[in-house]
């Protein structure tokens, strides 16, 4: 028995990390949604437009989500992908994934009622297959099936979750600023589209347990020419409506000024709005207890001229991905023409890191 002491740790340790594993696993499948989160999903409105083709969109819309034509010629581009998902009992998930041709990975799987944020940030081959009509990176590929459609898949693999989606554009792309050409002060120009509203559905593996998954995404390709040293930060807002409305909001920050905004807005008929002015009233800051650094989390939103103001509150405060962006799910609350109206966003915020 006196031997027998000085083997118990190496015994008891190991037992009651399996023991609390398994707990964890146990009691966190366990944790249920909530019915009213889908009250904050889109569901169809009147004139909703339903199923736009890349025949009817304008030559740089259509060339934008088309996965056969490249941008070689350009340094700077990246594939974006953000998604709300529900699971059939009613938990809510955060997909956000970016896909840098220099190479960069980022982003970000957030369980929403678990209140678990899974940043990630990795390097490797990012490359556009035109055969293949394929975006691949590492854990992740966005491809387009059929080439006269605005449908993808996404495919995912992480720690955290294995998922599979489809994804089904509701609207015509959006030409951020107007024409899909938008300054960046001193640091340039880039070409910028959004496929604003689309379907998602699939299938997950999330810690472990098959999900089916439904809900709301937002895709983005961006590219160009720039140079980030021309500005500081960037603050950036999409905002998804219930009744199918969105708003997008993207400024570029100089010396604490900020160099060009753009706030467009897409109708549910498609019609689009761009150049909106806006007043954005941060709520408060956090400071990362990891990175020491302050991000405005919480917004007041307010466009005038279209009756919104909404308050935009993120479902958890720590989505800090790197040292320098903060990128997260958020609920909205407040009216839009004068009507209450609920809907999801992201919010991402940049700072510079030199």
């Amino acid at each position: 028995m006196g031997k027998l002491k000085y083997f118990l740790p190496f015994i008891l340790v190991p037992l009651a990390a399996v023991i609390a594993l398994f707990a964890w696993k146990y009691f966190s499948d366990r944790v249920e949604g909530s019915v009213e989160a889908r009250s904050y999903f889109a569901s169809p409105g009147a004139g909703f437009v339903g199923a736009p083709v890349p025949s009817g969109a304008e030559p740089l819309s259509r060339h934008a989500f088309d996965f056969s034509e490249t941008n070689f010629e350009f340094p700077q581009e990246w594939w974006y992908f953000n998604a709300h998902l529900l699971d059939e009992r009613n938990r809510r998930y955060g997909l956000m994934i970016a896909m840098l041709k220099t190479g960069q990975l980022l982003g970000s799987f957030t369980l929403v009622h678990h209140e678990l944020h899974f940043p990630f940030q990795t390097t490797g081959l990012v490359e556009l297959n035109p055969r293949l009509r394929a975006v691949t990176a590492p854990m992740s590929m966005l491809l387009q099936p059929y080439a006269d459609r605005f449908e993808y898949e996404f495919r995912f693999k992480h720690k955290v979750a294995q998922v599979t989606l489809r994804l089904h554009a509701n609207k015509y792309p959006l030409p951020v600023g107007g024409t899909g050409n938008i300054a960046m002060g001193k640091a340039g120009r880039s070409y910028y589209f959004s496929l604003t509203n689309m379907d998602v559905s699939g299938r997950g593996r999330i810690r472990g347990t098959e999900v089916s998954l439904t809900g709301k995404g937002w895709m983005d390709h961006q590219w160009g020419e720039w140079e980030d040293r021309e500005f500081d930060k960037w603050y950036w807002y999409s905002i998804q409506l219930a009744d199918n409305t969105e708003i997008m909001i993207f400024e570029f920050l100089k010396l604490s000024q900020v160099v060009a905004p753009i706030c467009d807005i897409v109708y549910p008929d498609g019609t689009v709005k761009h150049g909106l002015k806006y007043e954005i009233e941060p709520m408060k800051t956090w400071v990362s207890p990891k990175t020491g650094r302050s991000w405005r989390l919480g917004w007041n939103v307010r466009i005038p001229e279209v009756g919104a103001d909404l308050e935009m509150v993120p479902d958890l405060i720590n989505q800090e991905v790197t040292k320098s962006l903060w990128e997260g799910v958020c609920h909205v609350d407040g009216t839009f023409a004068g009507k209450p109206t609920r809907g999801l966003a992201f919010y991402e915020a940049r700072q510079r890191t030199w």
